[in-house]
């Protein structure tokens, strides 16, 4: 097997790595916000499929939060992906401009495997 091909398969099994311990971590994330009354969804690589070994998580907030409720939203994203080595992005909706906001929404896709909140 040449160098090429190692580094290629070495790449690929980091990447699957990624992908299943991000999808795991959005779960709970996910699946917490969900219990705190917060909708909220995936979007970006990891809700079109194609996240790769240096992609991050972005979840679009689109309950308005007042600061205590963003402050939830934060802890539950931070003890979810401690520890994780994977950058996040939470983008809220309520700080979008209608034009931002649309753009996202041009993002928003049914993700495979990842129950929204």
């Amino acid at each position: 097997m040449s160098a090429e091909c190692q580094l290629d398969r070495i790449f690929e099994e980091r990447t699957a790595r990624r992908l299943a311990e991000a999808t795991r971590r959005v779960a709970t994330i996910m699946s917490e916000l969900r219990g705190a009354g917060v909708d909220a969804r995936v979007i970006g690589s990891l809700a079109r499929g194609d996240f790769r070994a240096h992609s991050d998580i972005d979840i679009l907030v689109r309950t308005p939060v007042d600061p205590a409720l963003r402050l939830k939203v934060e802890r539950i994203a931070a003890n979810a992906l401690r520890d994780a080595g994977i950058p996040y992005d939470l983008i809220y909706a309520s700080d979008l401009t209608p034009s931002e906001l649309a753009e996202f929404g041009n993002d928003l896709v049914e993700a495979p495997g990842l129950r929204q909140a």
